[in-house]
């Protein structure tokens, strides 16, 4: 006599309501160019509110200056000087916002100019030095002075460094070192950082669009994967290396 087991029944049915595992549909390249091109602005807007507040201070205080001295009826050489520091100071502010504007419409990210890659260190420094001193992290520069100047897209460079910069002040670093160095028809700036470092499994995913382990605290994963489009649109190539303790990221550029 066969007895039915109720056990199995209720087994097979929870088996036939249970939800299925969810399924994602592949993303499209160009979806995920557009998705990495808006993530870099948002970065880079939120630099720029704090590199245009330099300029525009500047613009002000010789402006008010230029009216004090008018009323005193100072030598004409006087207020050539303030009124050459006003133009100045209103044309690094328009340089900054043509670079945000050019990175807005930009498909590709070639060199469009050759530019000085110390000099851009230096500019992706200023561009996270808020994220930088809230995570009280210590940035030591160690630039060649021998570089030569490169064919880059300045503007898109300068975001690529400062994703690698971000991602180790926020991967609880307290001391980021940037090297460059020329060798071999090439140059490179190696990131290195004192963090927690990158497990061995997550290592090969981490230039991989929307990659993050840190989801809990609102991060999306696209500052790595766009540094990597950006290296790649210079035909360049980007490395990561990770011990606990010891992660470096080294770019390498053609001369």
């Amino acid at each position: 006599m066969k007895i039915d087991d109720p056990d199995a029944d209720d087994s097979a049915r929870r088996r036939e309501t249970a939800p299925s595992a969810p399924s994602f549909a592949p993303v499209e390249p160009d979806r995920i160019r557009q998705c990495e091109r808006l993530f870099g602005l948002g970065v880079l807007t939120a630099g720029l509110i704090h590199e245009l507040n330099n300029p525009l201070n500047a613009i002000l205080m010789n402006a008010e200056l230029g009216l004090l001295r008018l009323q005193k009826s100072v030598e004409p050489a006087e207020l050539v000087s303030i009124l050459q520091k006003i133009g100045q100071e209103a044309k690094r502010g328009g340089a900054l916002t043509r670079g945000v504007a050019e990175f807005a419409e930009a498909d590709h990210y070639a060199p469009n100019g050759s530019a000085d890659l110390n000099g851009l260190v230096e500019d992706a420094r200023k561009l996270t030095q808020a994220v930088l001193r809230r995570n009280a992290v210590q940035l030591h520069r160690e630039l060649d002075p021998e570089l030569p100047e490169l064919p880059l897209n300045s503007t898109a460079l300068v975001q690529a460094l400062a994703h690698l910069f971000h991602n180790a002040a926020e991967a609880g670093a307290s001391r980021i070192r940037v090297v460059t160095q020329s060798h071999e028809g090439k140059v490179t700036v190696s990131v290195l950082d004192n963090g927690a470092g990158i497990r061995s499994e997550h290592l090969p995913l981490i230039f991989t669009p929307f990659f993050t382990t840190r989801q809990a605290q609102g991060k999306i994963g696209l500052g790595l994967s766009l540094a990597r489009r950006i290296v790649a649109d210079h035909g360049g190539t980007i490395e990561a290396h990770s011990v606990p303790g010891d992660t470096r990221l080294v770019i390498s550029l053609p001369i």
